[in-house]
């Protein structure tokens, strides 16, 4: 039985965004970082818990020391402002002063827990481009196993890039497509996440991907959203299953609450002209939220 851990919602942040309908933070669902929608937000009020201000500690699984991002497009109807606007964004992200920060959760130690660290050092990363499928399931309505398989499906036959241990697949979907996520179904209930699949040992098997279904979202609050699953994946690839952290998970609170889940608010990542909304995140550093604007390169 997984449990579900809420959050309070976080106006400023939705009010900062301009959005009536927006994911801001993660709930917990099991194993699965989610970002609710206000919809589901809404439902959780009552018991709404935030998540501590306390600091992220380490329990001796894997970061990402110079990620290999990867733009999925689910098929050819995903939206136009998302195919023609994300590989700017995807090539700025890896390159830029917003993952500077995160080398402060280096794992060159040994973690709280005793186990021994990865001996990774945060670094800049690398865009590998996007990549438009042709899927093999053709269903309009899709678990997180169906997502895993199609990945692992378009590696094999060659369109997409070899996985490995550095490698992020952010899969974007259009209009239509629904996820179920053990009955939390997507743009009702939550608006993304990020996993692995191998969720509870460090296996060169892995493959790590973040999941975009299309809700209808501004253009700012799409690179909001994969701002907040690039940080978490970065710094926590093997997501907690469950509240309890422990070995492979990375960077933590003492309640699995990832980097991005304890800051609703938001910045912008310039990149020459262009211009990016990206979440803020936990830094140990400073015992609060980023805050701030970003550069690329």
């Amino acid at each position: 039985m997984f449990a579900l851990r809420p959050i309070a919602a976080f106006a400023a942040a939705a009010a900062a965004l301009s959005l009536a309908v927006t994911p801001v933070q993660a709930y917990r669902h099991g194993a699965y970082h989610i970002m609710p929608t206000q919809q589901y937000l809404e439902k959780m009020k009552k018991d709404g818990v935030s998540p501590p201000s306390g600091p992220m500690f380490y329990y001796g699984g894997s970061v990402f020391e110079h990620v290999k991002l990867v733009s999925v497009m689910w098929g050819p109807n995903v939206p136009a402002t998302t195919v023609a606007g994300i590989p700017g964004f995807s090539a700025a992200i890896v390159n830029s002063t917003h993952i500077d920060q995160m080398a402060e959760y280096d794992t060159l130690k040994h973690g709280v827990n005793g186990h021994k660290g990865t001996n990774q050092d945060i670094g800049r990363g690398t865009y590998l481009g996007q990549f438009q499928i042709k899927p093999k399931n053709q269903s309009t309505s899709l678990t997180d196993e169906d997502v895993q398989n199609e990945i692992q499906h378009q590696i094999n036959r060659g369109k997409l890039p070899p996985r490995d241990l550095e490698t992020l697949y952010e899969v974007y979907f259009p209009q239509g497509i629904t996820i179920n996520l053990q009955g939390l179904i997507s743009c009702q209930d939550f608006g993304a996440y990020h996993f692995a699949t191998h969720d509870f040992n460090l296996s060169r098997k892995n493959l790590f991907y973040a999941v975009e279904p299309a809700c209808n979202y501004s253009f700012g609050t799409i690179t909001f959203i994969a701002a907040h699953e690039f940080a978490e994946a970065t710094t926590d690839n093997v997501p907690t299953p469950g509240s309890f952290p422990d070995f492979p998970q990375a960077w933590n609170d003492a309640n699995g609450f990832e980097i991005g889940d304890k800051c609703g608010g938001s910045g912008t990542l310039t990149a020459g002209s262009d211009h990016y909304t990206v979440t803020q995140y936990w830094l140990n550093s400073k015992n609060g939220c980023s805050t701030g604007n970003y550069t690329s390169p």
